[in-house]
């Protein structure tokens, strides 16, 4: 039997969701970084784009990858914005197991770094509007650790696999991802549920101190990660980083998780005197999706909605998507909530293994 005390341990500490990817377009005058592109006109070439320094990286971006583009190029051959697509924590911390999720911060530092990295000059006036967040986003990744027993991680992704007949990408065990179309992902957000501590395991195999620590805790948590697009950050207002001040990012990130079919693939089941709580009929219709049919073959769909409802509000048990034929003794409901995200430790307050948000 799998235990879930991990959730329950006295010393834990809940944490909050931190923000894993950015992909942001900030002001900067300078000499385009990547190689021009120029169009003839009237009989003489101009200059109307450059190419990117490294590649996109559009499926399963690694956390040391990092897209770097000059933007807004001009006949003068300057160019007027910088796009940036990486992985704040990973290139601040050289990890990204944890971090915060303060937009502004992260922008600013990772516009700091990079074009100090490259050389380049920076306007004051364009540094504040790093600093007070005028800046385009057109994409947020947000992230959360939650406490689960290593054990219970495969059964996890199984269970989410058969609860979920379409709208997935499952491309290796430990990793399943909702939210997909026919054509592709949704414009809107996509939700990755993925076991970080083999990422991290193939990336350090030779691991020192620290990492044996960041292992450890990444041994214990579930990750899960809302990717935030275009359309979804148009759809709330939040295309600019300045917007994203006062936004609750914790409140944000488990209201677009509750749109998914997750905290009911995996939950405790009744027993025989929870069942005595159910009519008769409910107990059947109950019992026939235990069993794993299909409940929309069985009964139209008004009877269907009615009996979902009806359990539920007898006994808290979600019968939408399929029932999984063997389910690991863990409760997702219990797992994502607020109160079991896995804390920053104690031991990386002020080191350089947490970028701390600037006062």
């Amino acid at each position: 039997m799998l235990s879930t005390s991990t959730t329950n341990t006295p010393q834990h500490q809940a944490g909050h969701i931190h923000c894993d990817r950015l992909d942001v377009s900030g002001p900067l005058e300078h000499k385009p970084l990547g190689e021009l592109f120029y169009k003839r006109l009237d009989d003489r070439a101009v200059a109307v784009g450059a190419s990117p320094i490294t590649p996109k990286q559009k499926r399963n971006p690694q956390p040391d990858d990092i897209y770097i583009r000059s933007k807004e190029v001009q006949s003068n051959e300057m160019a007027y914005r910088l796009e940036l697509d990486c992985c704040p924590p990973q290139l601040l911390q050289n990890h990204n197991l944890f971090g915060h999720a303060n937009l502004q911060d992260y922008t600013y530092a990772m516009f700091d770094q990079q074009t100090t990295k490259f050389g380049l000059h920076v306007d004051p006036e364009q540094r504040e509007q790093w600093r007070t967040g005028q800046v385009g986003v057109m994409q947020a990744h947000l992230t959360g650790n939650f406490m689960t027993p290593h054990g219970a991680k495969m059964p996890i992704f199984d269970a989410i696999d058969l609860a979920n007949r379409e709208g997935k990408s499952r491309p290796i065990k430990t990793s399943i991802t909702l939210g997909m179309k026919e054509k592709g992902r949704s414009v809107y957000h996509t939700a990755t549920i993925y076991d970080k501590y083999l990422q991290l395991s193939s990336m350090w195999p030779n691991p020192g101190p620290i990492q044996k620590k960041l292992l450890e805790l990444a041994r214990g948590v579930l990750r899960v990660e809302i990717k935030l697009f275009s359309q979804e950050l148009r759809r709330r207002e939040l295309q600019y980083v300045m917007r994203w001040k006062d936004v609750d990012v914790d409140a944000l990130f488990f209201e677009i998780l509750a749109s998914y079919n997750l905290r009911n693939a995996v939950q405790t089941l009744l027993t025989e005197d929870e069942e005595d709580v159910l009519t008769k009929a409910q107990r059947r219709v109950y019992r026939q999706w235990l069993s794993g049919a299909n409940l929309d073959d069985l009964y139209s769909r008004t009877t269907v909605w009615k009996y979902k409802k009806e359990v539920y509000d007898a006994v808290a048990i979600d019968m939408n998507g399929g029932r999984p034929q063997k389910l690991p003794s863990v409760d997702l409901s219990e797992i994502l909530t607020p109160g079991n995200l896995m804390a920053i430790p104690d031991w990386a307050h002020g080191t350089q293994y947490f970028h701390s948000p600037s006062a």
